[in-house]
């Protein structure tokens, strides 16, 4: 049987300096301790190897093997004290780059050493504490989403991440030009169609494209101005008829999906506008009269104050000069504010309704009123749902009674919520209403890390969490700042994020954030940039060829070794290159090449580095070329030219130099052998 060093590195780790092949006598293959590596951790392992393969690695010493990732020393397993242990760094080098450690060193899991306080010891002796931590680790580098390769049709290559249930929350992350926005499009029919499957890129697209038209998908970016206004509920300006200015609450785009999501599960008539508003009316009082008698048999809503006149006409009578501020805001209410698809509530005391109507007709002055009072003139269409019962609305109105004008907006109840405490009352608001299947939604959050999280969800961050949304044992609801209607999150929304590392570390994420969401790790794909048969794509001119995975290759390992992996150039900027090749269009594909080196790498570089351009020189190769193939040139500066003979320049570095990138119109630029020497410097031409 192969030792533990070998087996482990058949899994594909590499190894960091000298193994210790001592290490076989204490993880033998009867010993407890690598009974109890196979049993908790080889998995994990496994998946580590896979998801890191260049930089997955493993060190070994009589009692421990250590791992690594890009040279970080992130855990290890050693046998101590009797035991075997897993013991996990606490340092920030490791912490900064895989902040979700933070919830192993966090939790209850082991001790902190001490005589070190950098290593947290776990007993793997504790099985639920292993189970758990184990989970913990795979979650914060990303183990649960490892990425395939595969191929479908001839020419075609896609990627696809295998994620395990669909998150409620979940964040894609990575650098630039990985693929974020593009597996989006997949995450989210996923979340909202669990159990759709497609054979190409053109049904998932089409669907997706359906799901938005639906609706059910909606998209929305964060920005630093971006606020809780934009995204809950905000409070707006508006001009009335009359010109005057009054402040209306206008939902966000969070609370309007779900309002939605909430609703897919009620079997509504279609009149009804999701996002209207609910009014209350009081049809000659609380108590039974013959006016609402009338209307409710009539399908008519009607107030009173009928020597006002028709208030269509922009000048008002002086009946209406004389009213109050009351009467006069319940006119406006009902003339201007009410409006068609708006749900209206009758009530039959302080708190309770007994009839819910929805709003069919614009408003009209009808001279002769009602049969039953001359002077209610002032009308509207309703067709009234449901009539004859009797619904205590006081808890969902924030614990407040109604207000005691004839006709008002129920600010704190929502459409959706009227909605649903009907159906729980098993009240029918159709005869031919019937249960329906409840839909999922999804909320697509591109670049998420780029907004003020604090000030863009406030108090809502904690209702995002899987065991606070409604339709969980532990929901919670809290009440929204201007409305004051009580608002929960709905367990059938999912929230998808994007977020560019190279913006934003992760490490520099609000920390509830980070909480609250599984994060995704997307990364540059190489895969795609190679045929069919693994082969890499390869631009032909003047009988050179440009091997594409290779020199992305390159270019990210030297970013990452100069700079870090977080900032590595993505797959997506070469597809353009990519598809001139599949179409045998090599001259199209080599000006591809050079667009994306002018206007999207170049400038890049010059953002990561701080216009530090030996850096840049280092990464592009230019060190390692002839002159007359560096695309960043460096010259020595004559000070004394520049400055005199003057001791002043005494204090400067003696070799200053100066740096400059080849003009946009340089034939290097088309020159194969510019891209050829970054990989391979030595097969230049002399």
């Amino acid at each position: 049987m192969l030792g533990v060093d070998e087996q482990l590195l058949a899994l594909g780790f590499n190894k960091k300096g000298k193994l210790d092949v001592g290490v076989r006598n204490i993880f033998s293959e009867k010993s407890d301790a690598y009974i109890l590596l196979k049993k908790y951790a080889w998995k994990m392992l496994s998946d580590l190897a896979t998801r890191y393969p260049d930089e997955a690695q493993l060190s070994t010493e009589t009692d421990k093997i250590k791992f690594y990732i890009n040279g970080i020393w992130l855990f290890q397993f050693q046998f101590m004290w009797g035991s075997c242990y897993l013991t996990v760094t606490k340092r920030s080098k490791a912490i900064n780059k895989y902040p979700g450690l933070l919830e192993v060193l966090n939790s209850s899991a082991g001790i902190i050493r001490k005589n070190n306080q950098d290593y947290y010891d776990i007993d793997l002796s504790k099985e639920s504490l292993i189970i758990k931590s184990v989970e913990l680790i795979s979650n914060a580098l990303n183990l649960f989403a490892i990425p395939n390769q595969v191929h479908t049709g001839a020419k075609e290559s896609k990627r696809t991440y295998n994620m395990p249930e669909t998150s409620l929350n979940q964040i894609l992350y990575g650098p630039p030009g990985t693929g974020k926005t593009y597996h989006t499009v997949e995450a989210s029919v996923k979340a909202a169609e669990p159990r759709f499957e497609w054979h190409s890129r053109k049904e998932l697209k089409d669907k997706y494209d359906e799901l938005v038209n639906d609706k059910r998908i909606r998209f929305v970016t964060f920005h630093q101005s971006y606020g809780y206004e934009e995204f809950v509920e905000g409070i707006k300006a508006k001009t009335t008829d009359d010109k005057a200015i009054e402040y209306v609450i206008e939902n966000g785009v969070f609370q309007n999906v779900c309002d939605d999501a909430i609703k897919s599960g009620v079997n509504a008539p279609s009149e009804i506008n999701p996002n209207g508003r609910v009014w209350k009316i009081s049809l000659e009082g609380a108590h039974h009269n013959a006016t609402k008698s009338y209307c409710l048999e009539h399908n008519l809503a009607a107030i009173g104050w009928g020597d006002s006149g028709d208030l269509n006409h922009a000048l008002r009578n002086e009946y209406f000069d004389t009213l109050g501020k009351n009467d006069k805001g319940t006119l406006s209410y009902f003339n201007q504010d009410m409006n068609i698809g708006d749900l209206l509530v009758c009530i039959n005391s302080k708190t309770s309704i007994e009839a819910v109507g929805v709003v069919i007709g614009e408003y009209q002055f009808v001279a002769e009123g009602l049969p039953t009072r001359e002077d209610y003139c002032h009308q509207r269409q309703v067709r009234w749902l449901c009539k004859d019962i009797s619904m205590d609305l006081k808890k969902l109105n924030d614990d407040t009674s109604f207000d005691l004008k004839t006709c008002t907006p129920l600010n704190r109840i929502s459409v959706t919520n009227l909605l649903v405490n009907l159906a729980q009352e098993n009240v029918l608001l159709d005869e031919s209403q019937h249960a329906v299947v409840r839909k999922n939604y999804v909320l697509i959050i591109d670049e998420i890390n780029r907004g003020n999280i604090s000030k863009i969800f406030g108090e809502l961050i904690t209702l995002i969490e899987p065991s606070k949304r409604q339709g969980q044992p532990e929901s919670i609801k809290l009440t929204l700042p201007y409305s004051g209607r009580l608002f929960s999150v709905p367990d059938n929304l999912y929230i998808i994020g994007t977020m560019n590392t190279a913006d934003r570390s992760l490490a520099l994420m609000d920390t509830a954030l980070r909480r609250r969401f599984d994060f995704v790790e997307m990364m540059p794909d190489y895969g795609v940039l190679r045929d069919e048969k693994g082969l890499s794509y390869k631009i032909k001119s003047d009988g050179f060829e440009i091997d594409l995975a290779l020199l992305l290759q390159t270019l990210n390992k030297r970013i990452t070794a100069l700079y870090d992996r977080e900032h590595a150039l993505g797959h997506a900027f070469l597809i353009p290159v990519v598809e001139s090749i599949k179409k045998d269009e090599h001259q199209i594909a080599l000006t591809e090449l050079v667009k994306c080196f002018q206007n999207k790498i170049m400038p890049l570089f010059t953002e990561y580095f701080y216009e530090d351009w030996q850096k840049i020189r280092l990464v592009l190769g230019d060190n390692q070329k002839t002159v007359t193939t560096q695309l960043v040139q460096k010259n020595s500066v004559e000070l004394e030219s520049l400055f005199g003979d003057t001791e002043e320049v005494d204090v400067m570095d003696d070799d200053a130099s100066e740096y400059t990138l080849v003009d946009t119109n340089s034939s290097l630029w088309l020159d194969p052998q510019t891209y050829i020497g970054i990989y391979n410097p030595n097969k230049l031409a002399n």
